[in-house]
Parts: structure tokens; sequence; C-alpha cells
């Protein structure tokens, strides 16, 4: 094999691993600096939905959740969107976007304590458990 030809399987070589190395898109690669302060999560007891995630510096959200009734009849997906934290109390924010069964999307907002202690809570006449831990750097 000639050197040229060598080369040139080396550089081709070099090129596709780094496309492997690239990102899918640039929400693929979180930021190295942004750290999460708390998790959280809520859940419903029997048929309902959950969601959680962490709870990030900036005031956004990670993780997400879904919503599933009536036997499957109505399902929606929930995309966490906010939070914040006044007074020790922590509010975190989430869009519910219907799937199947009706429905308009809206926003829900929940309130708690980062003490790591679940809360029981009723929404929408059915019992659900909210837990926010702050995480320890």
């Amino acid at each position: 094999m000639n050197r040229s030809l060598i080369g040139r399987a080396l550089f081709g070589s070099l090129i596709l691993a780094s496309l492997v190395m690239l990102p899918a898109s640039p929400q693929a690669a979180p930021s190295r600096s942004l750290q999460p302060e708390y998790t959280w999560t809520l859940a419903a007891l029997g048929q309902g939905g959950w969601i959680g995630g962490p709870l990030f510096e900036d005031g956004s959200v990670g993780g997400g959740g879904a919503l599933s009734t009536n036997n499957g009849k109505t399902l929606a997906r929930f995309v966490p969107t906010t939070w914040t934290e006044e007074d020790e109390v922590i509010t975190v924010c989430f869009d519910v976007i219907p799937r199947k069964g009706g429905g308009s999307p809206s926003t829900l907002c929940i309130s708690g304590e980062a003490n790591g202690t679940p809360v029981h809570m009723t929404i929408f006449g059915t019992e659900h458990i909210f837990r926010i831990t702050e995480i320890g750097h």
C-alpha cells in the first residue's frame, strides 16, 4: 500500500471518529457547570401520573413524566419548565400536554419544603406523594 493511500485512510478514520464523538443535538450534551440543587418527584397513588427529575441552580428543571387515567383512555405528557425557591418553600411548574382523550394544554405548579419527606396531597381528587430532596455538594 502506498504512503498516500495510508495517509488518506488514517485521515478518514480520524474524521469518522470525531463525528462519532459529537452529540446528536446541541441539547444532548448537558453543561458541565450546571449542577442540580434538588431532586423532586410527584406520583399518584393508583391510576394517574408521575413526574420528577433534578432542579438545577439556574431555575431550570430536568426529567419529565406522564399521565394515564380511565384505564388508558386519557393520556398526557408532563414537561417540567421552571422552579423557584422562596422562604424555604420550593415551587415546581410543569406543562400538561394531552396526548389522548381530549383536554387542553395547561400548566400546573406544586409547592413544598425540601426536607426529603414524602408529603401526601390530593390533586384533582386523587391522592399523590410529593417529595423534594436537597442534594449535598
